[in-house]
Formats: C-alpha cells, sequence, structure tokens
C-alpha cells in the first residue's frame, strides 16, 4: 500500500510543481556511501530513518555504526514511501532528485566535493550546522585539526609516496589525495597533475619511498584485483619501500576521517633491518 501511494505521488512529481508538503515526516535519511559517512558520524541512531545499501561496504566505519538501521535506494519512490523529514545526498539519486523531495516538503542536506584539507574541514561544519548537529560537528574538527597539526611536525622532504588503488589509479599534485600525501611529508610519485594509471616504466627506474594504498580492504573492489596494482614490476619496484595502507573509508569522501590517512601516513616510519 505504502509502495502503490509512493508511486502515485511520483507520476505527480514529473514536472517537479510545488505540492502540499507530505505529512508526518520524521528524521533524517541518508542515500548514498559519503551521505552515510556524514550521518552516522554527526547524528544519534534515534534521528536516522535509514542509511544507504552502501554503507555495508564501508566495512571499517559505516557498517559498524548502521547496525540496526534499515537501508534505503536513492529512488524517489523509495524515499517517499519512508517520508524523512530530511534527505542527506552526495552522489546518490537522480539530476532532479532534489527538486522532487522539495516539492513534497522534504529537505536535502547536500554533502559537498572537497578538493583541500581546508574544504573538508568547512564542509564538515557546514553540514553539521545544517543537521542541527553543529556540536559534535565542532568535536570531529578539532579531532581533524589536531592530527594535521601532528603531522606537519614530521618533516618535509621524506621522499616520494605512491598512491595506489585496486583500480589501478593513482594520482599525482592537486587535489585532495595529494594534499594528505603532502602534509604527511612526502610529495606525490607520479609529477603529471590529477589522476592516472601507474607509471610502470617510471618505477623500473627510480621506485617511490612510500607506497601509500587504499580501499584494498574493501569487497566492493575485489573485482579490480587483476590490475597494475598487482604486477610484479610494481612488487619489485616496491618491495624496498615504505608500505603504508589505510582503509579506503579514510580517504574516500573528504571528511573528518580524512585526518586519520594523514596520520598514518605522516607516522609511519620503515623499520631498521
Amino acid at each position: 500500500m505504502r509502495q502503490a501511494a509512493a508511486l502515485a505521488l511520483l507520476a505527480t512529481l514529473t514536472g517537479c510543481q510545488q505540492r502540499a508538503p507530505l505529512p508526518h515526516l520524521r528524521g533524517i535519511a541518508s542515500i548514498d556511501f559519503c551521505a552515510d559517512q556524514m550521518t552516522l558520524g554527526l547524528l544519534p541512531h534515534e534521528q536516522i530513518r535509514a542509511v544507504s545499501f552502501e554503507t555495508d561496504s564501508d566495512a571499517s566505519f559505516s557498517k559498524p555504526l548502521a547496525k540496526g538501521l534499515p537501508r534505503l535506494r536513492p529512488q524517489l519512490e523509495d524515499i517517499v514511501a519512508l517520508r524523512p523529514a530530511v534527505v542527506v545526498r552526495s552522489y546518490g539519486g537522480g539530476a532532479q532528485l532534489d527538486r522532487q523531495l522539495k516539492a513534497v516538503g522534504i529537505r536535502v542536506v547536500q554533502i559537498g566535493f572537497p578538493q583541500t584539507l581546508a574544504d573538508v574541514r568547512s564542509d564538515v561544519l557546514r553540514v553539521g550546522d545544517e543537521l542541527g548537529a553543529d556540536e559534535r560537528a565542532k568535536r570531529l574538527v578539532a579531532g581533524f585539526d589536531a592530527e594535521l597539526a601532528v603531522a606537519r611536525r614530521q618533516p618535509s622532504g621524506r621522499g616520494t609516496a605512491l598512491y595506489v588503488t585496486p583500480g589501478d589509479v593513482t594520482t599525482g599534485p592537486g587535489g585532495l589525495v595529494a594534499e594528505v600525501i603532502s602534509v604527511a611529508g612526502y610529495r606525490p610519485y607520479r609529477t603529471e597533475p590529477g589522476w592516472g594509471t601507474l607509471p610502470l616504466e617510471q618505477m623500473v627506474h627510480k621506485a617511490p619511498d612510500v607506497v601509500f594504498r587504499a580501499f584494498f580492504d574493501s569487497a566492493r573492489y575485489q573485482q579490480d584485483y587483476w590490475t597494475s596494482s598487482r604486477h610484479p614490476v610494481v612488487a619489485r619496484a616496491s618491495a624496498d619501500a615504505l608500505d603504508v595502507e589505510v582503509p579506503g573509508a579514510w580517504i574516500s569522501c573528504g571528511n573528518w576521517l580524512t585526518g586519520h590517512a594523514v596520520a598514518k601516513l605522516a607516522a609511519a616510519k620503515k623499520e631498521a633491518p
């Protein structure tokens, strides 16, 4: 019955026209991986109506916190059937979803796409304020700031760090991962700006000082395991490098968890032979 009613309402929202707000809206729902992290980190369970199905792929952070909460797909009919007062989203849902939800009185809180550590800080504070969780956001940002301060006390010029993922993707100067590497005292091994594939030929001639791995903890990326990240060239070139691995959840979305990645990379030291 609820699903039928939701579908009927969906049919009326094609043009996103303003309608009377839905009755009995309550609580908060998140509809994608990054929204789950922000919602679960900022709010108590009793305020959360549902999280996305993607939360179960975030084994290191969201999944443990989401125990007992319903899972929600980023589809208008499913959201309307749940009737949350607020939807938190990053990339989940279609291009029209914001207008469709607002047309029935559901408020949308949009997570940003931070490209710097300063962006991370401001986005957590903004979202915390919009969700009525400003004090919790300030505490998380204080911890984030403390981790960055400790990392910045490490000497710079510690060498190069090669960012490695199961999908054969790395990055050079510019962007959030590059700033994580920089604040930890290293410089990106890839010299070209932006994203690209692992530079195997370059690695044959000069190995990185650090291999900085992320996302190898997630079953979501198992299909990517037969790529250059497991190529014998990579193994040989990185045999003498310091190996630092972080959960993908720490680097995925640009929130306070990114501070954990900075701290771990900065604190890692090669053991004496």
